[in-house]
């Protein structure tokens, strides 16, 4: 792997203005971020078009490119999947108009996840569901040349590696592409090599954190997934695209960018590590 692939992100920004993150990722010469649609940063129903022209204004001035751009959809009651036929449809709407918020900060990718159905909901049904939001949200990607990013979580229709290789393999839309999250894979209690052999070329961006039974998304080193393990593998695999944390909790917004450059050392020492295994060799 290679330092450049490695993404600044503003999930735990959020503590603080825009203005903030944008000057952070600067001073630490991070030219290349995921953007976490989420208040007081840009939630996707606050914001207009010409709102995000203006981010992107400020973001071109700072030297700074959107390579993902993923809106909330976990703490509000965003769902592909749900059976309630109000609920689902603004889901669609939002996800719809995120992806232009999405075209107008210059991002090519756009990551969404199918939601949660209801526990009595037969689960048939919600994978159908799943499909045809999927599909509408992809044909909307289409008209703006843009990609999107399937991301599972055990507790939504679309769960794990294979659920998403399995809705690529459904839809059969060049558009639409698969990503991994640490935190999800130790959640599902998934193989980390098995999900990346299952997406192949498919897999286009990683999420990076730690956890343990008690804590997600922890700044790596801070909980027992063996993330050393993951990037080699990765690095096996060939896998060339970004990798990008994604931080939770008050702790890390209460100490942002201390947080961003723990990130930050933990990868130069993985690259650090292997170009010494190299030149052993």
């Amino acid at each position: 792997m290679r330092k450049e692939q490695l993404l600044g992100s503003n999930y735990h920004y959020t503590k603080h203005p825009l203005s903030y993150f944008v000057d952070s990722m600067k001073r630490m010469g991070i030219g290349h971020i995921e953007f976490y649609g989420a208040s007081p940063h840009m939630y996707v129903d606050d914001y207009t078009m010409g709102q995000a022209r203006s981010v992107k204004r400020m973001l071109d001035t700072a030297g700074i490119q959107v390579e993902c751009f993923t809106s909330e959809q976990c703490a509000y009651p965003i769902s592909c999947s749900i059976s309630d036929p109000v609920m689902r449809e603004r889901s669609l709407k939002y996800y719809e108009k995120a992806l232009e918020l999405s075209y107008a900060l210059g991002s090519p990718i756009m990551q969404m996840m199918a939601g949660l159905s209801l526990i009595e909901d037969d689960k048939k049904e919600a994978w159908k569901r799943a499909t045809e939001g999927i599909y509408r949200v992809c044909k909307k990607a289409e008209t703006l040349g843009m990609t999107i990013i399937l991301e599972a979580d055990p507790v939504c229709t679309v769960a794990n590696a294979f659920d998403i290789r399995r809705m690529l393999d459904e839809l059969q839309m060049p558009v639409l592409k698969g990503m991994l999250d640490f935190n999800q894979i130790y959640n599902g209690k998934e193989d980390f090599e098995e999900a990346v052999d299952v997406l192949k070329e498919d897999l286009y961006h990683v999420h990076i954190n730690d956890a343990t039974p008690d804590a997600f998304c922890l700044i790596p080193g801070h909980g027992e997934i063996p993330l050393m393990k993951y990037f080699e593998i990765l690095d096996k695999k060939g896998y060339s695209r970004f990798v990008s944390p994604e931080l939770w909790g008050t702790r890390y917004a209460m100490a942002a960018d201390e947080a961003m450059e723990e990130i930050i050392e933990y990868f130069g020492n993985y690259l650090r590590s292997t170009k010494q295994s190299k030149e052993a060799v």
